[in-house]
C-alpha cells in the first residue's frame, strides 16, 4: 500500500467509529450484551479508548532523528542509531500489537451482538408462537362468559322436595365449571397480551441490534486493513537496518585529496 492509502486506513477506522457511535447514541440505542462489559457503549468507550492510546503511540520518530544525526557525523553516532533502530523496532512492534489488539476487540463485539440477535430473534419467535397459542384458547372466553350467565339462570324451579337437594348439587356443579373454564380463557387471555408484548419487545431489540450490525461490521474490516500501517512500517525498518548494515559493512570512501 502506498503511504496515503496507509494514512486513509487509520482514517477510515475513525470516521467508521463515528458513524457507529451516531447510529447507536441515545438511550434506545444501547444493546444489552451476554458478556462483559454487558453494554454496548461501555464497550465503544473502552474501544475509543484503545484506539487513541494506538494513535498516539510514542516513539515514532525517534529513528528518523538518529538517522539525520547519522548523516552528520557517520563515526560518532553510529551505535545510537543502532539503538535507535532496535528501539524503534520494538515500538513498531507494539504498535502492531495494538492494531491487532483493536481488531480483536471490534471482531468480539461485533459478535456479542450477533449472538444478541439471533437470542432476540429466537425469543421473539417463541414469543410470538405463545401469543398465538394462548390467544386460541382466549377465542372462546367471550363464550365462556355467556355460559356462566347462562347457566346461572339455569335454578331448579318447581321441583318435588326429594328432588331439590339434587338438583341444587347438580347446578352448583355447572355453575363452577362454567366458571373454571371462565377462569381459564381469562387466565388465557392475559397470557396472550403479555406475550404478544413480549415479541415485540424482543423484536424491537432484535432490529436495535441489527441496526447497529452494519457498522460494526465495516469496523471491524476498517481495523484489519489498519493492521497494514504497522506491517509496512516493519517492513520499511527490515529495509533500513538492511542499508544500516551494509553500510557499516561497507563504508562510502573518502575522496582522495588532490
Amino acid at each position: 500500500m502506498e503511504p496515503r492509502e496507509l494514512l486513509e486506513a487509520l482514517v477510515a477506522v475513525v470516521a467508521t467509529l463515528g458513524q457507529l457511535v451516531a447510529t447507536v447514541a441515545g438511550p434506545d440505542g444501547d444493546v444489552l450484551l451476554s458478556t462483559s462489559p454487558r453494554s454496548l457503549h461501555t464497550a465503544l468507550e473502552i474501544f475509543i479508548s484503545h484506539l487513541h492510546c494506538t494513535l498516539g503511540h510514542p516513539g515514532v520518530t525517534s529513528l528518523g532523528q538518529a538517522l539525520a544525526a547519522l548523516g552528520a557525523t557517520l563515526g560518532a553516532t553510529w551505535a545510537r542509531v543502532t539503538a535507535a533502530a532496535s528501539a524503534w523496532r520494538n515500538s513498531v512492534a507494539a504498535l502492531g500489537d495494538s492494531w491487532a489488539q483493536l481488531a480483536k476487540e471490534a471482531t468480539e463485539l461485533c459478535d456479542a451482538c450477533r449472538d444478541v440477535a439471533t437470542t432476540e430473534a429466537t425469543a421473539a419467535a417463541t414469543a410470538t408462537a405463545r401469543a398465538r397459542d394462548q390467544q386460541d384458547q382466549a377465542a372462546s372466553w367471550e363464550t365462556a362468559g355467556d355460559n356462566l350467565v347462562a347457566v346461572a339462570w339455569q335454578v331448579p324451579l318447581a321441583l318435588s322436595k326429594d328432588k331439590v337437594e339434587s338438583a341444587l348439587a347438580a347446578h352448583e356443579a355447572r355453575m363452577a365449571a362454567a366458571s373454571d373454564e371462565l377462569v381459564a380463557a381469562t387466565k388465557a387471555k392475559e397470557e396472550a397480551v403479555v406475550a404478544t408484548n413480549q415479541a415485540g419487545v424482543a423484536t424491537s431489540r432484535e432490529l436495535q441490534v441489527e441496526v447497529a450490525q452494519g457498522p460494526l461490521k465495516s469496523l471491524v474490516a476498517a481495523c484489519d486493513k489498519a493492521k497494514a500501517f504497522p506491517q509496512e512500517l516493519q517492513r520499511q525498518l527490515r529495509d533500513i537496518e538492511a542499508a544500516l548494515e551494509g553500510t557499516r559493512r561497507h563504508p562510502p570512501m573518502s575522496p582522495r585529496p588532490r
